[in-house]
């Protein structure tokens, strides 16, 4: 008879044979101490107590994994994560650090218009007859901060509203796809910084473009509401509200770099190109 045949011969005389795992607990291991299932079992003497002779040992089981129930919302895991990121700024994860949304209304000082509206437009009126305030009511982009006039008076131009392809600011703007009459470009008007302030805040009110460019870094901290390094923030989707008695107007700020500094650095120019194509983006041009 071969080796193998007798293997397989001893696995009919195993107890309760039960396929492989009985097959190598038993054949294979049938003359050496490992096997114990055909022992005979213990004589045990008259009043003393039974003694259980166990051949299994219990696996130990892997950790259970928590139930369902009692594990906390989706809701309640997303309110604490943006709990956290309001307190440290950013939240490391196993994909890398979380931070607050770009878009999200930025923490700087709050945008309080106490000028009269009604007064400011009469003004721009009574000093630029030709200009028309309704024609520019809801305007694409309105575009803040290209140079400072301290009255209506000055021999620049506050509003700017054609295409010109002889300055740099005005070869940015055709590109853009903005039509004459989706664009006004205005300077900062005023004498004293809050002067500057309540004026712009005041042209937004009163046009409610669907996007403000403010170009530079003065422009920028006038309507981000605090100082800020604009290579920080350029080019990013900014919230902001100007507060009105008890209404209030949203805007959307885009900062991007002033076209003096893009004359003196033209390096800088393709990321001022990179900018203006998110405000293009968000207009629906591209």
């Amino acid at each position: 008879m071969s080796k193998y045949q007798k293997l397989r011969n001893e696995i009919s005389k195993i107890e309760g044979s039960k396929g492989i795992a009985k097959f190598y607990s038993g054949a294979l291991f049938a003359d050496t101490s490992w096997y114990t299932a055909t022992l005979d079992e213990p004589e045990i003497e008259e009043g003393s107590a039974p003694v259980a002779l166990s051949t299994t040992v219990e696996e130990e089981l892997p950790p259970q994994r928590p139930s369902a129930e009692g594990s906390p919302s989706k809701a309640e895991v997303l309110s604490s994560l943006a709990k956290k990121i309001d307190e440290k700024g950013a939240v490391q994860s196993r994909f890398g650090n979380i931070t607050k949304d770009e878009k999200a209304i930025s923490l700087g000082s709050k945008l309080i218009l106490t000028k009269d509206q009604s007064e400011y437009k009469k003004l721009i009126e009574s000093n630029l007859s030709s200009f028309e305030f309704e024609k520019f009511e809801g305007v694409s982009a309105l575009i803040v901060g290209e140079s400072r006039n301290v009255d209506l008076n000055s021999e620049q131009a506050h509003y700017k509203f054609s295409h010109d392809n002889t300055e740099l600011l005005g070869k940015m703007i055709i590109p853009m796809k903005l039509e004459e009459g989706e664009f006004l470009r205005a300077s900062l008007l005023g004498d004293t910084d809050e002067e500057v302030l309540q004026n712009l805040l005041c042209e937004i009110a009163l046009f409610k473009p669907k996007a403000v460019i403010s170009l530079g870094a003065v422009a920028t901290n006038f309507l981000y509401g605090k100082k800020e390094k604009l290579s920080k923030i350029h080019g990013q989707e900014l919230e902001r509200i100007i507060e009105i008695g008890d209404e209030s107007i949203n805007f959307t700020l885009f900062p991007i770099f002033h076209p003096d500094l893009l004359e003196i650095n033209p390096s800088m120019k393709r990321t001022a190109w990179m900018d203006l194509q998110k405000v293009m983006k968000f207009l629906g041009k591209i």
